[in-house]
């Protein structure tokens, strides 16, 4: 069973795996194309499992692994699958231009392998672990720099033309107030539609990776775009309202190569999943967060000792300095959600130090050194290593935990394992020895997107994508209201407590001392318990309809503005030539709707989108479409459109990141450390933190020992963190 499961899986996904031959590869993405149908597209979509396969995750077991490849529908939804990520890396790269680097020493940068602070670098003596079609890619040292373009999964002819359009057009104030925002409830109670088998740490977890990821910085204080306001909005019913131009590039910036694209702009951090909200995009950054504080936020002068970052690790929350903002890599559009997952990952960075890498101190790491004398450079060598563990951890739950938490369809459980793991933990063999066995084209199958030989840029510099931002705009996540639970009274809700009082500057000393009430614990447990908004229409949070963000993007809270946040998101994916629902689903080789009928099965919401959008689909906007589409695979938690974006960059992120490729391996993360990110997961990182929560994820059961008799042994039963914790879970498993 397990080979042959192995073998009827290699054959239904040779398409999504590398080739190095640039004319076969336009070969295979002409058959592609004319392979997924539109008739493929809607019938082939794989059929949930909900009898045997479990609601909180995947578990590596063969059965259900055979259960799954052996389904029909299953195996079709693989077929198609597989042939749209290989059109999508074959056509859907856009090279927006890579800066020329004058003045970086990359040997010098480059004294061990290592995240540098910008992100340069990372090609530095890699060419010959690149195909002959990317080995020329290699001297582009700035590739996935801070301050690089975002690269486009759109053709220059749709992005252009989606520039070009009309972006007034409908008005983003009438879409945000008709189709965006959520409505109170019945006598103002919260109207939140809530996505009940999710947590709210998914929801901040999301936001954090958006911050290691992407931002387009600062907007422009001397261009602004004149919008009309809609009459029948609450707050914004002026003649026009004024919303600053996304930052331009500089003369300097536009006179590089843009590749034809009329509109570009840069990313303000660095575009590798390389964990630069905890530590940086910056040198000064990373300084900041390595330094030594005092109980009061003023800087002692020194670093932290032995590599670790500022944390306070008493209390479980973070530092704030003088100017009341939080010592961490990235702090714009701070809440609590995000000090609870940035707090955890802070002491992470340093229990790996203590826990992984000190015991290697003087033998593996560190040779200069001892454990009781650990000179300057063994802590930088320290810092540096732990910084590279906690980011592949971070990225490998992002891929095999949190993911698979959204998109819960068991086919997408077995293919984010297997981006990350390949195949092999299903036999438990060594991967390396099989590839040598296996042809070249299939490799990623059995290896998965990590590891010695996944390499692969498909051509293009890498970049994160203007797309991938337009898709993540995922606002209706947030809820308008928060369980708050304590963990001394477990079962039961203590107070709700708005989400706008615990947002930008009023987020500050909402983490309590250990001993207080509302401690970070109870906050953690809080955030477990509580549930997020659902991806939908009519969904957006109430607050964000009218409010006063704060950009903290500098040293200190600065360049407050009155938004809708509806609003912002239709009109930045406008200006940013983002083409919209129809021509986006084009671009991606993705049948277009031809009717508001064929998008939701609402009448409602099908009689106000014609209204809205003057019964013309092609003026429907991207994230409008992708939240009304009923174009959504058995389990998702949101539609396709936006989803194969994911399923393009997901991987992308993974095998063009030399960290995450023939860099991840023991010679550079040592085989503790290796070892560490394969079999840790999100849970274990709650309870090396807070071990008090245990209860909640583990039960007692009673086993029949062939020995010994009954015995009751503790079991894992909330096994993904982004599922609600106990005793919500019991409560949301036994209404599925």
């Amino acid at each position: 069973m397990r080979y042959f499961s192995l073998v009827l899986l290699t054959s239904v996904l040779v398409g999504c795996s590398s080739t190095n031959d640039k004319q076969s590869r336009e070969v295979a993405a002409n058959k592609e194309r004319e392979a997924v149908t539109k008739r493929d597209y809607y019938d082939h979509r794989g059929k949930a499992m909900s009898k045997t396969w479990e609601y909180d995750g995947y578990n590596a077991q063969v059965f259900l692994f055979g259960k799954a490849i052996l389904k029909k529908d299953n195996i079709e939804f693989l077929k198609t699958g597989s042939s749209l990520r290989q059109y999508l890396f074959e056509n859907n790269l856009g090279d927006t231009g890579v800066d020329q680097a004058l003045d970086i020493d990359c040997e010098k940068e480059m004294y061990m392998k290592r995240r540098t602070p910008d992100g340069s670098c990372y090609f530095y003596g890699m060419e010959n672990k690149l195909n002959s079609q990317d080995a020329k890619l290699a001297g582009q040292i700035l590739m996935g720099a801070k301050g690089q373009r975002f690269g486009r999964n759109t053709r220059q002819e749709s992005a252009n033309t989606a520039s070009a359009k009309d972006i007034m057009e409908p008005n983003p104030f009438e879409v945000s107030e008709r189709l965006l925002v959520r409505k109170k409830g019945k006598k103002g109670e919260d109207g939140t539609k809530k996505a009940t088998i999710l947590n709210l740490l998914a929801a901040a977890w999301l936001q954090s990776m958006n911050h290691d990821w992407f931002t387009h910085g600062k907007n422009s204080k001397t261009r602004h775009h004149s919008v009309k306001g809609y009459s029948k909005h609450p707050s914004f019913n002026q003649k026009e309202h004024k919303i600053p131009y996304t930052r331009s590039e500089s003369g300097d910036e536009k006179s590089t190569d843009k590749n034809g694209y009329h509109y570009t702009s840069r990313n303000q951090v660095t575009h590798w999943w390389d964990a630069s909200q905890i530590y940086g995009s910056d040198q000064k950054t990373i300084d900041k967060v390595r330094t030594k504080y005092n109980p009061d936020g003023t800087s002692t002068g020194n670093r932290m000792p032995l590599g670790k970052i500022a944390v306070d690790e008493k209390n479980k929350r973070l530092i704030y300095g003088q100017d009341q903002l939080p010592i961490t890599g990235f702090h714009d559009n701070w809440w609590i959600g995000l000090e609870m997952i940035q707090t955890l990952f802070h002491l992470e960075h340093n229990r790996i130090i203590d826990k992984i890498l000190m015991p290697q101190v003087g033998s593996t790491i560190c040779k200069d050194s001892s454990k009781k004398n650990v000179s300057a450079s063994c802590e930088n060598e320290l810092f540096e290593l732990a910084r590279l563990i906690n980011s592949a951890l971070i990225a490998k739950i992002h891929t095999v935990e949190w993911t698979p938490a959204l998109l819960d369809h068991p086919m997408l459980h077995i293919a984010m394992r297997a981006n990350w793991y390949g195949l092999r933990e299903l036999w438990g063999g060594d991967s390396a020895s099989l590839r040598a066995k296996i042809p070249q084209n299939i490799k990623h199958v059995v290896s998965g997107l990590t590891g010695e030989k996944t390499l692969d840029l498909y051509g293009a510099p890498f970049t994160l994508t203007e797309e991938f931002v337009a898709v993540y705009r995922m606002h209706p996540l947030i809820p308008d209201n928060i369980d708050f639970r304590s963990v001394a009274k477990a079962d039961k809700v203590q107070k709700q407590i708005p989400i706008e009082d615990v947002v930008f500057r009023k987020s500050v000393g909402k983490i309590k001392e250990a001993e207080a009430s509302g401690n970070s614990t109870d906050w953690m447990y809080t955030f477990g318990t509580s549930h997020p908004g659902g991806l939908l229409l009519h969904n957006h949070p109430t607050f964000m309809h009218d409010f006063v963000a704060e950009r903290n993007t500098g040293e200190k809270h600065t360049d407050s503005v009155r938004m809708d946040m509806g609003a912002i998101d239709i009109f930045r994916d406008r200006e940013r030539g983002v083409p919209r629902y129809n021509n986006f689903r084009r671009a991606l080789g993705l049948p277009p709707i031809t009717s508001f009928e064929e998008l939701t099965n609402d009448a409602n919401d099908v009689a106000t989108l014609k209204d809205v959008y003057d019964g013309d689909v092609e003026k429907l906007d991207l994230l409008v479409g992708s939240l009304a589409e009923k174009d959504r695979y058995p389990g998702y938690a949101f539609g396709n459109t936006p989803f194969w974006i994911f399923a393009i960059m997901a991987s992308r992120r993974l095998m063009a990141d030399p960290f995450f490729s023939d860099l991840y391996i023991p010679e550079v993360y040592t085989q503790a450390g290796i070892d560490f990110v394969q079999k840790t997961s999100m849970v274990d990182v709650v309870l090396h933190h807070y071990p008090e929560l245990k209860s909640q994820f583990y039960t007692k059961k009673k086993f029949n020992h062939p020995k010994k008799g009954w015995i009751t042994r503790e079991v894992l039963k909330v096994k993904n963190a982004f599922r609600p914790w106990g005793p919500v879970y019991d409560q949301v498993k036994s209404s599925l």
